[in-house]
């Protein structure tokens, strides 16, 4: 019987981490990355555009100042989605795609005062570049970025002129007439531009709108447009001496369009456990790592910290399809999970490309293997972690580790599951008996009570505000062991019977003449909700064939599920997990299709808190009820006083003898709207 695995859903995170190959600390060694090494530099797989590098060079263990960390970017000619615009130059910088200049001969070159951003030491983010079709109306405006919108006003009785108004927050910036329908309509009629001044740089196209068309309606009028261009009216200085946190800005040719940066001035030294800034959203991060020796160097990567809201790609390294058999393991795919401090991380994909297909059921291969792991509280001993379609889960408890005895069953892959990891720490916390310990997946941990000698905790553990579990805990009794010090919660998950989810190290505990105080120092929690690995479980395009769990490995193939591979592809693989192939034109056997896998991540906004309603006083509502006559009309007619239900439930309910709050307001404007309504009737 095949399975089809139910989606895990992946929760949002809060920002997301791009990282680069793992390196070693060793003096003298250079490393230089380019975005196929470091996939959070720019890169356009559909124009294979992408320059940006970095060079390290380690001096015994520290990036030495000027030169221990070169960065160096180069622009290149792009062609605009719309292809009637011509070309541009397009940079990466700071591992962002940016404008720098117009390429002579096309119209927005033409149209601008300024068409060297660069020659201004600037740069523009590209906002837009697209030649989809849309279609808009008076009523609704285009919708551009930073808050833009082009909006039509009129349009003649012909249906050849075109008047648009351009608005940046409700406010007209620009107004113009375009004349898309016209007989021999040229290019320069067709295209709306919105041309800026960017700090020195005069009157520069920062917008531009190609009309396909336009129609005058009897009710509406509506444009259809095939091609957006906008570039940020913020620009990004590069100018020279200008300093990105560690990185200082040596060089800029407007002509050549390069840059260069170096850490001028900013020795940078690699230590366990740092996490250091290198230029805006670019960090350098080295492991949590105390077996440090000559055979075993500290180990460092750099990568790339996204915190704005929006769906990211964590792309591994760019293929194509002339390579025959091509890999990607946790060092040429960042999606892949990877503990740096313990070195763990095994997961590793295979394809074998036939043709322009990934043939079923080899053609796709994955596969990854469970490894030994220390708890951060590291007195309970350790447990299986194993990387699995990208994320980190929990495979088994180690024989002899604490959690391993406190288990009945102590292996999740005996019965074909996992478990996510959800915390794993060494933290040291104090909570009260008013304020339970928070955990994951909305458990919570409370004191309900600590007896007279502060020897023994009394606590329950709650789920959703319910209780779910009680015990007690002795962590300050004279000769306390580490299962009296250890809260355990086990449960059932699937066919695993009574494993540990939740387990918390108490320190000490305190019993004060107000409130009870415990420190907790340890605390792991697995999620109670599986992931299934049995036999035949498809997940997406791949079905898993083997799962040994002696060996805790895992394999999976695309068994049933061809994959062909051909131009502007997007194909779920398994999960999160996706192939993307460019939307390339220039395919040949000298230039075979360009592909890669990725991972999509996907940061949400936060909520905004909803505003305050306020309450009314009861003074605002006597005013006018009593001078504007229309308030009294509908005080009488609708009679909303004498309809209220909220008078019948607080007789009958004891609780509201205290009073329900923000209750007393309605009583009390109810009462002023019946004496207000008797005033007025004895006036009459």
């Amino acid at each position: 019987m095949v399975l089809l695995a139910s989606a895990m859903a992946v929760s949002a995170v809060d920002k997301v981490e791009i990282r680069g190959p793992v390196a070693d600390v060793v003096d003298g060694a250079v490393y230089t990355w380019g975005p196929q090494e470091f996939a959070a530099l720019y890169y356009d797989i559909d124009e294979d555009l992408g320059r940006e590098s970095l060079t390290v060079t380690i001096t015994g263990n520290a990036l030495d100042e000027p030169n221990g960390v070169v960065y160096m970017t180069e622009a290149q000619r792009n062609d605009f989605d719309f292809e009637g615009w011509g070309e541009y130059w397009t940079i990466g910088f700071l591992a962002d795609e940016y404008f720098a200049a117009y390429v002579e001969g096309g119209l927005l070159f033409d149209e601008s005062t300024d068409t060297n951003l660069m020659k201004d030491e600037q740069l523009s983010r590209v906002l837009m570049d697209d030649d989809e079709e849309r279609t808009f109306t008076t009523g609704t405006p285009l919708k551009l970025a930073e808050d833009y919108e082009l909006a039509i006003q009129a349009i003649d009785l012909d249906g050849n002129k075109v008047f648009v108004q351009l608005m940046k927050n409700g406010a007209v910036v620009d107004a113009a007439v375009v004349e898309p329908s016209k007989a021999g309509a040229t290019l320069k009629d067709k295209t709306y531009v919105y041309k800026k001044d960017l700090g020195d740089t005069e009157k520069i196209v920062i917008v531009a709108v190609h009309f396909k068309n336009a129609f005058r309606g009897a009710d509406t009028d509506l444009a259809t447009i095939d091609g957006i261009w906008q570039i940020s009216d913020a620009y990004k200085d590069v100018e020279e001496d200008t300093e990105y946190d560690k990185m200082t800005i040596q060089t800029v040719d407007a002509d050549a369009k390069t840059i260069m940066m170096n850490n001028e001035d900013n020795k940078i030294t690699l230590t366990k456990k740092r996490d250091v800034s290198l230029m805006e959203n670019i960090r350098i991060r080295t492991a949590d790592q105390d077996d440090i020796s000559p055979e075993n160097p500290l180990r460092f990567f750099f990568y790339k910290e996204i915190t704005e809201p929006g769906t990211y790609e964590i792309r591994g390294t760019f293929k194509d399809l002339g390579m025959g058999t091509v890999e990607w393991d946790v060092s040429s795919f960042a999606g892949f999970y990877y503990d740096i401090d313990d070195n763990l991380g095994t997961e590793k994909i295979t394809m074998t490309i036939t043709g322009n297909a990934l043939e079923e059921p080899n053609g796709v291969v994955y596969t990854t293997e469970a490894q030994n792991s220390k708890f951060d509280f590291d007195q309970w001993g350790q447990y299986w972690t194993i990387g699995f379609l990208a994320e980190e889960y929990f495979a088994a408890y180690d024989e002899g580790s604490h959690l391993f005895t406190e288990s009945t069953d102590a292996n999740l892959m005996k019965d074909e599951q996992l478990s996510r990891v959800l915390i794993d720490d060494d933290e040291e916390r104090t909570f009260a008996s008013g304020t339970p310990l928070k955990l994951a997946e909305d458990y919570e941990l409370a004191i309900q009570a600590i007896d007279l000698d502060g020897n023994k905790v009394f606590v329950q553990l709650m789920k959703n505000g319910a209780v779910v579990d009680a015990a007690v805990i002795e962590p300050s009794k004279a000769g306390a062991t580490l299962k009296d010090k250890t809260y355990i919660y086990k449960k059932d998950l699937g066919d695993t019977e009574k494993i540990v989810t939740i387990a918390v190290h108490f320190k000490n505990a305190f019993r004060g003449a107000e409130t009870d105080l415990a420190t907790v120092n340890g605390i792991w929690q697995i999620s109670d909700t599986y992931a299934d690995i049995e036999e035949d479980t498809e997940y997406d395009k791949m079905t898993i064939q083997t799962v040994d769990a002696d060996a805790k490995t895992i394999m999976m193939n695309n068994e049933d599920n061809k994959i062909t591979l051909t131009k502007k592809r997007d194909v779920s693989l398994m999960e999160n997990i996706r192939i993307k192939t460019a939307d390339q034109d220039d395919i040949s056997p000298e230039n075979p299709l360009r592909f890669y896998i990725y991972k999509e991540m996907t940061i949400e906004a936060e909520d905004e808190e909803p505003a305050p309603v306020p309450v009314a006083a009861p003074e605002p509502v006597v005013e006018p009820v009593v001078v504007e006559e229309p308030v009294v009309e509908p005080v009488v007619v609708e009679e909303p006083v004498v309809e209220e239900p909220v008078h019948e439930e607080p007789v009958e309910e004891p609780e509201e003898e205290n009073g329900i709050p923000g209750f007393e307001a309605v009583f009390a404007i109810t009462g002023l709207l019946a004496v207000s309504y008797l005033v007025l009737r004895k006036r009459e």
